[in-house]
């Protein structure tokens, strides 16, 4: 059973075992810790112990798994039911009443983070360079997951199985991506990892996700970003692109990026209707799913120009003006303010 903490004891515990997790897998590799933890898993399923090979990036990689996999099999299989059957699956039955909370307090931040994030962009970003051999590669950001959730657990008194949580912890926390095959596990290096002030993985100009040897993956507000678009600042990306761009996700953070401004002056936005300091433009190019209509406000006093997108149903500068206000005619607003 757990020990009694105090609850300020047990929240601060489980900050620091997130904020600890937080970051593992932006952390450089420990080569020697590495090699252990890999050896230690094939080990525990019963495998050969495996030359362990590191490589600087996913890019570095591609050369020895093609090869590999021609000369060897593929231990995926018998890593992962390792590590979800008879790891994961126990540890997690001992967590008992814990496991909601800890669910919600550090399972769901951190995937949010490694899971839904960081590996959702690696995936997109490295599908032309390592096509099929992706289905091959140990990916660890679920576990890392849960790795925190045990680690928690386990400074709370809870009784885990030492052996497995001592493998399952040590495993998630000293190995990135890795390729198993028998006799050899090809290991990449952890990536330096970018983030913007919202916590999002984010490079401007630069890759959002760098690996040693300089082969990066771009992404922009936490989606993955072509090489032609990430290479750019987003103050060079051009407003014509969202012409040709055919993936919603992607223009809208090509909108994100450009901001309406630009986008009226490239792509010559049209003066639908005038009220006083306001007008309504419209954007007549397919750029996105549906017309784009735009509320441009200047101040009378600074001359300092905003551009604000409004619903496309509205035919006039006054409406716009009024939906901007949450329904307030913006003579109403004025005499309000």
């Amino acid at each position: 059973m757990p020990e009694n903490f105090s609850l300020s004891e047990k929240e601060l515990i489980i900050s620091q075992t997130q904020s600890q997790w937080q970051n593992v897998s932006s952390t450089p590799l420990d080569l020697e810790q590495a090699t252990i933890a890999i050896q230690a898993l094939y080990k525990f399923a019963g495998l050969g112990q495996p030359e362990v090979l590191f490589v600087e990036s996913p890019a570095a990689a591609r050369e020895k798994v093609e090869q590999e996999s021609m000369q060897s099999d593929c231990m995926l299989p018998e890593l992962w039911d390792v590590l979800r059957e008879d790891l994961w699956r126990s540890l997690s039955r001992s967590l008992g009443t814990l496991q909601n909370e800890l669910t919600h307090s550090i399972r769901n931040p951190l995937f949010a983070v490694w899971e839904h994030s960081f590996q959702r962009i690696m995936l997109d970003g490295l599908t032309e360079v390592l096509e099929d051999f992706l289905a091959d590669c140990l990916l660890p950001e679920w576990g890392i997951c849960w790795a925190a959730m045990f680690a928690a657990a386990h400074r709370l008194g809870v009784r885990l199985e030492q052996d497995k949580y001592n493998l399952f912890c040590n495993y998630m926390r000293q190995v990135g991506w890795m390729f198993p095959f028998e006799g050899v596990a090809i290991a990449i290096h952890r990536p330096q990892i970018r983030w913007n002030s919202a916590g999002e993985i984010h490079g401007e100009g630069i890759p959002a996700i760098e690996f040693p040897d300089g082969f990066g993956v771009y992404a922009y507000r936490g989606i993955n970003l072509p090489e032609k678009y990430g290479k750019l600042h987003p103050r060079d990306w051009r407003g014509e692109w969202l012409l040709e761009q055919r993936n919603a996700e992607l223009r809208r953070v090509l909108i994100q990026g450009i901001g309406y401004d630009r986008i009226c002056q490239n792509l010559q936005a049209k003066e639908c209707d005038r009220w006083q300091e306001y007008t309504l433009l419209q954007i007549e190019s397919a750029v996105d799913i549906e017309p784009i209509h735009l509320l441009k406000m200047t101040c009378p006093s600074t001359g300092f120009i905003h551009v604000l997108r409004v619903p496309p149903d509205l035919n006039s500068a006054r409406e716009a003006i009024c939906w901007v206000n949450w329904g307030i005619d913006p003579t109403e607003f004025a005499v309000q303010s």
